[in-house]
């Protein structure tokens, strides 16, 4: 008997009573927005129905009704539904005026005739009343495939393993199974509005969003809310949730998920669900309908889930903790209503943003009604897990808080495998036996969770819980030989389990109960390779803190001292993402608080004098860490004031490294705005910080000006760069501490600044400019800016190009009109007498421009003065070139002006060409080819035509040409381009230099080429391959196939012959083939070419060949469609080429999977030719993490079975069905090998 025939025998036995309560909740699911619900026709408190029009009413949100009335009677039939539609529509009867039903709804559960539904329809014809009817067919239907909890709740037909469910149920489920543990799902939504507006919007945008965060700040929580909104808002969607129950998940994913039907799939703790790789492996299916997934995830958790949903592009969305007031109002909201402030207060502070801790507490204090519960953060754990886990005495067993204490610390143990668990449990005196025995009890209370032969902790709060209490607290299990069997093995373990524990309880009791044990494990272990010693203090340096900077102190003592007059400070913002050092890093975590400060500052100083190359890195770790926060305020930021008094006291003993991290640092200290990274409750964060403007930052800044201005004249080069950057606009500006600061830099900049120099010119302007922005006055700015200023600085502000300086300067509407005032003013400026003065200009020109942060205008200014000298007096515009070629172009000068206005006479033409080409310099040939580009039309001739030849055959740099300034030499020599594009492409075979041609050119080129064709073909790869998105577009490409097709394969061999290629983004025009008549023939002969030439290489992730295929225009998506089923067809007895198939069609045909099987079975059923061929690919990317290969696999090949299943060629394909069963079967069985050896490999 199959499912949906169980269900509706069911239906037809079910009593009145419950029927109507089925399809109460039916139609409920149906409109949850209802404003009000009232049954009338069932009796409260018991199983029975009564009389009552309707029989249950709906109140919609736009205020009219839906009327449903329910029949078990088939003697009745149709005669008693049609008495039920018109007591409907009586209002004697409802006392509703017809007008305000909208449908009327009819639940039976026997099967109606057409006529009888006709006649069903008549009774409301001459009304606006909408009329659903609910058949046993319908019925039985809906429950099969779309409400199965239902049937198993109402009728007692498991018809799944009920892990897949609605919200409610996965809400029920949740709050049950955690026996209040975890925070209640169904409290009221509270400070998460922007959150989830985020996570809507994302859920629009992604179909695999990943949701990170800390333990208890509400991931689940707001998934459900964002689910209930988005399918409110979006009808055509589904939600389900998985309520994992540690079965298979595949039969149920497919029994609940049609094809065609759009759905929201919810993983809650998707790290923690052992068959998670099934639902990526039933992702990868092929279905026309939408499924979106969404999976929270604890932050430590998060890198091997992404790892995991690689494929699948997944969005990452993190959950910040809650603010203060943000856990204040909650905890005041119902159902805990706690409005005293000593109560707030404390459970805030335990909270630290957590709101699961927050609502833990609130509850035990509530329940306790004693705030003094609440002085213990262990005690409340203690105390709220023995309240609500009614265990018979159970949970105080020690023996059996000893095995939740191992497993909490191992997170898993594989107790089926006798030989590993009992080397665990001997350590710690625990009989297998027993140990078993104790997991079962305890997996009946629900406090540890059984699967895969493996055993652990049921609830994420437990876990660092049972952990504190076995080896920290009551020290029920030694600690001393949990560190010494495991900590090498177990690295990652003891950060998780101590770093919690630490967090969550009495950060000092932690202290107290290890220090003992963590004493004697580095006394035995600090003598050992440094390497291991390190490895240990950077997990308990907190606990080891005297041990750990002895350690460094000694370590560095047998290194020889570097003394340097000059070290480097300079870094990239990502040089120590990846790369840390050790020792810096070990001395980071001492900058976080003051105890140990000064001692660990000295420690870092004293050891990048011994390895000055970490000098940066150092610094850098002082940046970061002791950079400005919130928290330094409460102990009137200390930390700073510690750092640069000992900065401050070296310098002043004229130790240099001291002196160059004093300037180097001060540079950020001076700053307003921070990213902080705070330490708060023991516990990292991060956040934007302002420094206030108090009177200990002042003093502090005090002291720094001071310092500065004291030492300036002994690091001048330091103390001008720190002036600078501080001279320069930067994030969160303070105008009251700018103000603070203007005294110390005004006597700075009087006793040190000089205005003979330009960089101190430049500097003091900008600083006055900076501070009249932000409306700050003093009486010596005017005396500043006229003494400030000096002849290069008056050039520096002609030359540069500042179009938000200059606003000052000039009167302009739009950045045209700013170009042709800045020109003129360039022009003007700039006209000299004699030689000696160019000269002069031109050194100034090269100390401004090699002086500028941006110098990308600096030529087109030197280039105006160039053409406006040679205008007024041609021997100086002359000159000025001589100048230039005599420096060797160091600016890197290219002329274009003084040849676009003077190249009009045969005479002044050659003596500007004798002088370009008299001697050699850098660019000389672009110098070249700028005069060819202006060359009078009139002055063109067969000389010009070599001339013009050699000046390209003497390129010896990567040079751009452009042809459209050539045309007018064709009138002399129509074969001219082509003899050019030869030399071109010659030069770049035979000495590799790049030669860049524009786009436009080759647009138009055939006819230009002489209709060389190969030419043009030997052209374009060469551009293509010198400039990544050349012909982006596709239009030349184009041009070029429809004359010769054969050019497809050509392009694509010499292209893919550089690996560097692949990716290059050229590529993207290959999917515009199908724009092209014919091209069938040339990609089936690209295609064989690199089946043969790359067979190896078929089966491992996305094929080159994909390119063709990817993102088809729709037009022409059914021809390559067909094309790929007729390349099936002529090569299904080649494997090489069939895998090459399978790949393009898995990755870029994905609809057309199912097809290409069929169509391949249909012409042959050979076993050995089936077994060839990589249908699920064949390796891919290896990474890190719980991943199983096993499991995706497995769904994969099961996918295939079905496909197989479909076709009608019968026992012809038992063998090949045998085979895949076979894969199936092995990669099951591989998968359970990868969870074994995954928990190997960490002992």
């Amino acid at each position: 008997m199959s499912r949906l025939q169980s269900i509706e025998n069911a239906l037809k036995e079910i009593n009145e009573t419950v029927f109507q309560e089925l399809c109460d909740s039916f139609l409920l699911r149906k409109n949850p927005k209802y404003r009000a619900f009232s049954r009338t026709g069932s009796q409260q408190g018991k199983q029975k129905t009564i009389k009552g029009t309707p029989d249950t009413l709906i109140l919609l949100p736009n205020g009219k009704y839906l009327f449903v009335e329910y029949s078990t009677n088939i003697s009745e039939g149709v005669n008693k539904l049609i008495k039920d539609i018109s007591n409907c529509i009586d209002h004697s009867k409802t006392t509703i005026s017809p007008e305000k039903i909208e449908e009327i709804i009819l639940c039976v559960n026997f099967k109606l005739k057409t006529n009888e539904i006709e006649k069903l329809h008549k009774v409301l014809e001459h009304t606006n009343i909408n009329l659903t009817i609910n058949t046993l067919d319908s019925l039985a239907m809906e429950l099969h495939l779309q409400h199965r909890d239902l049937a198993s709740h109402y009728l007692g037909i498991t018809l799944d393993t009920g892990q897949i469910v609605s919200m409610d149920v996965f809400i029920n489920e949740y709050n049950k199974a955690s026996k209040s543990i975890a925070t209640p799902l169904d409290n009221p939504f509270l400070h998460r509005e922007s959150e989830l507006y985020s996570l809507k919007t994302d859920l629009l945008k992604h179909d695999f969003i990943i949701l990170t965060g800390a333990p208890g700040v509400g991931k689940t929580k707001l998934v459900l809310e964002c689910i209930k909104n988005f399918v409110t808002e979006n009808k055509s969607y589904q939600s389900f949730c998985i309520s994992y129950k540690h079965h298979s998940l595949l039969d149920d994913l497919n029994q609940y998920f049609n094809d065609d039907k759009d759905y929201i799939l919810f993983v809650d703790d998707a790290n923690r669900i052992d068959a998670f790789n099934q639902i990526l492996g039933f992702n990868r299916g092929i279905r026309s309908g939408n499924l979106k997934i969404i999976c929270t995830v604890r932050d430590y958790a998060y890198e091997s889930l992404k790892l995991l949903c690689t494929d699948f592009l997944p969005h990452k969305l993190h959950l910040q903790k809650l603010s203060d007031e943000q856990i204040t109002d909650i905890i005041k909201t119902e159902p805990f209503n706690i409005t005293n402030h000593d109560y707030l207060y404390t459970i805030v502070n335990i909270a630290n943003g957590n709101p699961r801790i927050a609502i833990m507490a609130t509850q035990l204090a509530v329940a306790k009604k004693d705030i003094n519960v609440l002085n213990d953060i262990s005690g409340l754990f203690e105390m709220y897990f023995s309240t609500f886990i009614k265990d018979n005495g159970e949970f105080s067993n020690d023996f059996n808080i000893k095995c939740l204490g191992l497993i909490a610390f191992f997170h898993t143990i594989p107790f089926h495998d006798r030989e590993i668990t009992e080397s665990i449990l001997n350590h710690f005196d625990i009989g297998y036996s027993d140990f078993f025995h104790a997991i079962e009890k305890l997996d009946r209370l629900e406090l540890v969770e059984i699967q895969h032969n493996h055993v652990k902790i049921a609830e994420q709060n437990l876990t660092i819980y049972f952990f504190y209490r076995t080896f920290i607290k009551d020290k029920l299990l030694s600690f001393d030989i949990l560190v010494d069997k495991y900590f090498e093995s177990h690295q990652k373990r003891f950060d998780e389990n101590v770093i919690s524990a630490n967090n969550m309880f009495d950060h000092n009791h932690v202290k107290e109960k290890l220090y003992d044990s963590l004493v004697r494990f580095w006394n035995k272990t600090k003598n050992n390779e440094e390497e291991k010693a390190i490895k240990f203090l950077s997990s308990f340096w907190f606990y080891l803190q005297n041990q750990t900077l002895e350690y460094i102190y000694l370590t560095l003592q047998p290194l020889p001292n570097l003394e340097l007059d000059q070290y480097n400070v300079s870094y990239e913002p990502n040089d120590f993402v990846y790369n840390q050092n050790k020792i810096i890093k070990l001395l980071g975590h001492f900058f976080r608080n003051t105890y140990y400060l000064k001692e660990s500052l000295e420690l870092g100083f004293e050891y990048a004098k011994k390895k000055p190359q970490h000098l940066p890195e150092l610094i850098h770790k002082i940046v970061e860490v002791i950079g400005f926060d919130r928290e330094d305020e409460s102990i009137d930021f200390s930390r700073q004031n510690i750092l640069f008094e000992l900065l401050i006291e070296n310098l002043q003993n004229n130790e240099t490294i001291y002196a160059v991290a004093f300037f180097e640092l001060s540079k950020t200290f001076l700053k307003i705005e921070f990213t902080s990274h705070g330490f708060h409750n023991n516990i990292v964060t991060s956040r934007i910080y302002r420094t206030p403007n108090d009177k200990k930052i002042q003093d502090l800044r005090g002291n720094i000006w001071i310092t500065f201005n004291q030492y300036y004249s002994s690091y001048p080069k330091q103390a001008l760069s720190l002036l600078q950057n501080f001279g320069e606009p930067y994030p969160g500006i303070s105008k009251e501490l700018m103000t603070f600061d203007m005294p110390f830099v005004l006597q700075i900049i009087e006793q040190h600044l000089q205005s003979e120099s330009f960089v101190d010119c430049r500097y003091v302007q900008n600083q006055v400019r900076l501070w009249k922005k932000h409306k700050i006055k003093n009486a010596a700015f005017s005396r500043l800016l006229n003494k400030y200023t000096n002849d290069i600085y008056k050039a520096y502000l002609k030359l540069d190009w500042d179009r938000i300086r200059d606003k000052e300067r000039y009167d302009y509407e739009d950045y045209r009109e700013y170009d042709r005032l800045k020109e003129k003013e360039i022009r003007s400026s700039f006209v000299f007498c004699n030689v000696a003065e160019v000269t002069n200009f031109y050194n100034t020109f090269k100390y401004l421009k090699n002086q500028a942060a941006n110098d990308f205008e600096y030529n087109n200014s030197l280039d105006f003065v160039v053409d406006e000298n040679y205008k007024h007096n041609k021997e100086l515009g002359l000159a000025f070139l001589k100048e230039i070629i005599k420096d060797d172009n160091s600016v890197d000068y290219i002329p274009i002006k003084i040849f676009q206005n003077n190249l009009k006479n045969e005479k002044e033409s050659a003596s500007l060409w004798n002088i370009i080409t008299e001697e050699k310099y850098q660019h000389q040939a672009s110098w070249e080819l700028s005069y060819f580009y202006y060359l009078d039309d009139s002055l063109i001739n067969n000389s010009y035509i070599k001339k013009l030849i050699n000046s390209i055959r003497k390129i010896n740099e990567r040079t751009y040409i452009y042809f459209e300034y050539l045309h007018k030499f064709l009138r002399i020599d129509s074969t001219i381009f082509h003899k050019l594009i030869n030399i071109i492409t010659e030069k770049d075979e035979s000495e590799n230099i790049e030669i860049i041609v524009q786009t436009d050119f080759l647009e138009e080129s055939l006819e230009l080429l002489n209709n060389d064709l190969e030419l043009v073909k030997k052209l374009f790869i060469q551009q293509s391959k010198i400039h990544r998105l050349y012909d982006y577009n596709g239009k030349i490409f184009l041009n070029i196939l429809q004359q010769d097709t054969s050019f497809l394969a050509d392009y694509t061999d010499y292209f893919y012959k550089d690996a560097n290629n692949k990716n290059s983004g050229n590529n993207k025009k290959l999917k515009l083939i199908w724009q092209i008549k014919d091209i069938e023939s040339s990609l089936s002969k690209t295609l064989d070419h690199f089946a043969s030439k790359e067979s190896y290489l078929i089966a491992v992730g996305t094929h080159d060949c994909n390119v063709f295929f990817e993102n088809i225009d729709i037009l022409h998506r059914e021809r390559a469609a067909t094309f790929l089923r007729k390349y099936c067809i002529d090569n299904y007895e080649n494997p090489d080429r069939m895998n090459l198939l399978i790949n393009i069609v898995r990755h870029s045909f994905k609809e057309l999977f199912e097809q290409i099987i069929l169509l391949f079975l249909t012409f042959t059923q050979d076993v050995k030719l089936f077994e060839q061929i990589y249908w699920i690919g064949n390796g891919g990317t290896v990474v890190t993490g719980n991943v199983i290969f096993g499991d995706i696999n497995a769904a994969e090949w099961r996918n295939i079975l079905s496909i197989v299943g479909r076709s009608s060629l019968g026992i012809s394909l038992l063998p090949i069905k045998r085979h895949i069963n076979d894969k199936i079967d092995h990669h099951l069985e591989y998968g359970e090998w990868e969870r074994k050896k995954s928990f190997l490999g960490r002992y």
